[in-house]
């Protein structure tokens, strides 16, 4: 079907809820409506009469508008994403920003949803919520389509940390000083794997244990590593070929700065090795370290740093308290 004959679709979707307001609340007979309009109208081909309305400018409006992205700071993947998603907007809609209306943002996402979860689908709630809200921040729409949405509750699922003696077992499975010290580093300094693929040598205090690192938003934050951590990192580097800036390189070819995706095919090797039967991803570390040191006593707003978190509420996700310690800390407060 032509991008006319689905904007027609979506209009005479969009009227009928008007005429039948019961329908507004009813996504799903929306959805059932618009089947029925779509398959009266496959054998037809719409034109318009006025061709001047036709023409997008959503991708005209989604340059200036991630630009300004980028200069609040978003990071690059960030940015990756919403051009994509955008992109996928432009070629949806045949119509200026003006004219979306918020039954055609549903149907967009109804499209875009199927198939997919329910937290997917908040993601691009949240995109349309920002790219409509600053649209008409800047003046050039003067409703925002996007206001109504709402997000779909999605259950909460507590992640569990390593075992610990799966923990050990993937410890006693490193066999080079260099997934030694990979491994020590994620868990000691609950890094992101991004964040420990750009770790340079100049950011490293070896007197303090610490390194100074970028996360999201380009934001800087010191994060520290223990004893095992500084002695495999200080091994790795004394037997290393090729010289770099960074700590950890590709062992082959030019000897550059390793990648995520080689990192992550590093830890692959090193759980099939362990043969434990637990999900090994470098998050989990973040995870671990978050909850031990949440478990040890230290402050919510001290993990929040450590891990680089905007808000407790984010570092509440990651970090949990063992039974005994919510035991522990009930008694400190009730008699």
């Amino acid at each position: 079907m032509s991008n006319l004959n689905e904007e027609v679709s979506i209009k005479l979707v969009g009227k009928l809820t008007l005429l039948m307001p019961f329908l507004q609340e009813k996504l799903n007979l929306q959805l059932e409506v618009k089947r029925t309009i779509d398959e009266t109208l496959y054998n037809y081909e719409i034109q318009s009469r006025c061709t001047d309305l036709v023409a997008s400018d959503i991708e005209e409006k989604a340059q200036i508008y991630l630009a300004c992205k980028k200069l609040e700071g978003l990071s690059e993947k960030t940015i990756k994403n919403y051009t994509l998603f955008l992109i996928k907007l432009d070629k949806f809609f045949t119509k200026p920003c003006s004219t979306i209306s918020t039954m055609d943002l549903r149907m967009f996402l109804a499209v875009m949803s199927k198939g997919k979860q329910a937290s997917t689908t908040n993601g691009y709630v949240t995109m349309l919520k920002g790219f409509f809200g600053w649209l008409h921040g800047e003046e050039y729409i003067l409703n925002n389509p996007a206001y109504r949405l709402k997000q779909t509750k999605v259950p909460r699922v507590i992640q569990e940390p390593y075992k610990a003696e799966n923990l050990e077992r993937l410890r006693e499975a490193c066999i080079t000083e260099r997934e030694k010290a990979l491994f020590e580093v994620l868990d000691s300094t609950a890094c992101r794997i991004s964040e420990i693929d750009n770790i340079r040598l100049e950011d490293i205090n070896w007197q303090e244990r610490s390194i100074k690192v970028t996360g999201k938003g380009n934001k800087e934050r010191i994060v520290y590593f223990s004893t095992k951590a500084k002695l495999h990192m200080q091994g790795y580097l004394s037997i290393r070929e090729g010289e770099s800036k960074y700590l950890f390189i590709s062992e082959r070819g030019s000897h550059e700065h390793i990648k995520v995706r080689a990192l992550q095919l590093i830890l692959a090797k090193i759980k099939d090795r362990a043969g434990i039967d637990e999900r090994v991803h470098c998050h989990k570390f973040r995870r671990t370290q978050a909850t031990r040191l949440l478990n040890s006593g230290m402050r919510i707003e001290g993990v929040q740093g450590i891990l680089g978190h905007t808000t407790p509420s984010t570092t509440q996700i990651y970090a949990q308290l063992s039974s005994e310690n919510l035991r522990n800390e009930y008694r400190k407060l009730v008699v």
